[in-house]
């Protein structure tokens, strides 16, 4: 059973559903009853539209707690950062684009499948025909059992012009946090942060110049990167991010005109998402992008890198590979760290 909780606005989500005759087992209720309990395979969606940012929270909450499966309806597009909810533990985002189309029982099938595949990150049926393909999760094995060598992106990239929205596209994906102490928002107030992050994100873009980096998807102090899925393009914004890493005391002084210093909490995946413009990004569900926030957000370190081993450390460039120490394994995946090069 889908059930969707819409307690001050559910006029959009009536028009979304109705647009498909043959969506099923959907009941909206006006709110969140007080120690409702949710069976383990219902999917509970929460309808922010009108709620005040206490009234979100105080809702989330109780959903965590009662739902196995939950998601967001956003009618207006009024979150600021929809991928905050995938970072609670959120399991689908519906935005307006979404809502207009219309939604259909496969939209939600699809959904629960993402969650079960976050909740159990071993391989897939889809995970297991996409090692036979360049790039993916994994090495395919041989008749013997030893893994074969990945075979890694090294073909033509006709640029980002070239991407039609919509499609599904192989991506390296690259997460830059900045981290200061003391808290940069704190220290300097909010326009000063404003201007800075400005020149932050003018940095970023000028250093990765040369992967050809698409600036994707952005929080206050985070940025996402799509990076083009040849080799060339990975090794040069692995170098890229090492000195960004390296420099981040010179740039915080030359390039951002602070007087306290500054670090970059770098991470680098690789997968297959769907592809929009950015800007266009509220609708994405994708395990590989909820994966990069993941890792860059919660286990990556400031002054380091960390890669993803579905990168393949075929994709560093060879004279730094010794830098790169194996770190353990986050949600189902193995993890590289660089060495830390500048000490606190």
């Amino acid at each position: 059973m889908i059930y969707i909780f819409s307690i001050k606005n559910s006029v959009a989500i009536k028009h979304a559903l109705e647009k498909n005759k043959k969506i099923t087992q959907v009941e909206i209720v006006p709110r969140i009853p007080k120690g409702y309990k949710l069976n383990p395979d219902d999917q509970a969606y929460l309808d922010i539209s009108g709620l005040s940012g206490t009234e979100i929270t105080r809702a989330l909450g109780q959903l965590k707690k009662d739902a196995a499966f939950w998601g967001i309806i956003d009618p207006k597009g009024a979150a600021p950062d929809p991928s905050a909810f995938f970072f609670n533990g959120a399991s689908d985002y519906i935005g307006p684009g979404l809502l207009k189309s219309g939604l259909n029982n496969k939209r939600f099938m699809e959904a629960l499948s993402f969650a079960a595949a976050k909740k159990s990150p071993g391989k897939t049926s889809a995970d297991e025909s996409e090692t036979k393909t360049a790039g993916t999760r994994g090495a395919a094995k041989d008749t013997t059992g030893k893994k074969k060598p990945r075979k890694l992106p090294a073909g033509k990239f006709g640029g980002w012009k070239s991407i039609r929205a919509g499609t599904q596209e192989f991506f390296f994906f690259l997460f830059v946090g900045v981290a200061g102490k003391p808290n940069l928002h704190s220290l300097v107030g909010e326009a000063a942060f404003n201007v800075i992050m400005n020149r932050v994100r003018d940095v970023l873009r000028q250093s990765l110049r040369e992967a050809d980096a698409l600036l994707w998807m952005e929080t206050e102090e985070t940025s996402l990167f799509l990076i083009p899925p040849r080799l060339p393009n990975c090794r040069a914004a692995i170098e890229a991010a090492l000195k960004l890493i390296l420099n981040c005391r010179l740039i915080a002084m030359e390039k951002l005109g602070l007087k306290v210093p500054v670090e970059f909490t770098i991470a680098l995946h690789y997968g297959k998402t769907v592809f929009e413009a950015p800007g266009e990004t509220g609708d994405i569900i994708s395990e590989p992008v909820n994966y990069i926030f993941h890792l860059g957000a919660k286990k990556a370190e400031p002054g380091r890198l960390t890669i993803s081993d579905d990168v393949g450390k075929g994709a560093i460039p060879e004279g730094i590979l010794n830098i790169f120490k194996p770190a353990g394994i986050y949600e189902g995946i193995p993890i590289y760290h660089s060495r830390r090069f500048i000490y606190r």
